[in-house]
């Protein structure tokens, strides 16, 4: 069970920086096109910031849930 939820939490580690790669070769290719930067950038924003905080709020649901864990196992009073 654990290796299963630490495969899922590399497929979907991989798959935001596949997005954010993705963000940034269309960003290129529309500088190259020609289109001006300033026309580019604005876009690539709008698209960055969702993407970020999908993945804080996915790092902060994965922290809640190994903090949830650990309380939940009970601890040896000898520690």
């Amino acid at each position: 069970m654990k290796n299963r939820q630490k495969f899922v939490g590399r497929v979907i580690e991989i798959a935001f920086v596949t997005q954010a790669i993705i963000i940034g070769i269309n960003g290129n290719l529309d500088v190259h096109s020609g289109k001006p930067v300033l026309d580019v950038i604005p876009p690539m924003i709008t698209q960055a910031i969702p993407l970020i905080v999908k993945a804080y709020r996915t790092r902060k649901s994965v922290e809640k849930g190994d903090r949830i864990k650990k309380d939940r196992i009970p601890q040896n009073p000898d520690d």
